[in-house]
């Protein structure tokens, strides 16, 4: 059953998700072998997504979170990993296709397109590899001078990954609305499958 969160900032997003997933969450064990609590179809609305983006009860800094999530969703480097999501959105295929500038030149040309996407996943590959993507469909949107940024995620690590993911996509936003002169607006993540990992249960049972 889907369900929709409208989250002033990401921490009070991340909170009633885990929350919603611990209380409601059905339980399965995934491909790799791993429990997990999960909902399907969890749409998420971060009103303001520069506030309150890190809380001390989350397993990870502000500082990893711009300097490793960020960097690598900014950078079109591989960086030594079977792909990053930076690579895939800056140097998509063996054409090397640059996403964002497409994204970029799209909403300069018409303001109101609808067709400034992106996407990460690549048939080509992730058909005969383990790891791919999770975050998989970008779609950039002006509102009322702003530009706003929504994600499908197929697979969300909500305790762990969450967070850190609307870090990244924030940044990804700013970037894009900085070189449109638009406004960084709102996100929106539609996660398909919605999960806590069974080794997060008990700290995320206390948020």
């Amino acid at each position: 059953m889907a369900s929709y969160l409208r989250a002033r900032t990401p921490v009070d997003g991340w909170k009633r998700v885990v929350r919603k997933i611990m209380d409601a969450g059905m339980t399965r064990t995934d491909e790799r072998g791993m429990r997990t609590k999960w909902l399907d179809n969890v749409m998420i609305h971060v009103l303001q997504p520069y506030d309150e983006r890190v809380t001390d009860s989350y397993p990870f800094s502000e500082k990893v979170l711009r300097e490793k999530y960020a960097s690598q969703l900014l950078s079109p480097d591989r960086l030594d990993f079977e792909y990053t999501y930076g690579e895939r959105l800056n140097a998509w295929g063996h054409e090397e296709i640059n996403q964002i500038d497409y994204v970029v030149r799209k909403l300069k040309e018409t303001v109101h397109t609808r067709r400034a996407v992106a996407t990460t996943w690549d048939p080509r590959l992730d058909s005969n590899h383990d790891e791919v993507p999770c975050l998989n469909h970008f779609v950039f949107m002006e509102r009322q001078g702003f530009v706003d940024l929504s994600v499908m995620v197929r697979s969300n690590d909500m305790y762990g990954a969450w967070l850190a993911n609307i870090y990244a996509i924030s940044e990804l936003l700013r970037d894009v609305a900085e070189r449109t002169d638009l406004a960084a607006g709102q996100v929106t993540t539609m996660s398909v499958n919605a999960h806590v990992y069974e080794h997060d249960w008990k700290r995320a049972a206390q948020l």
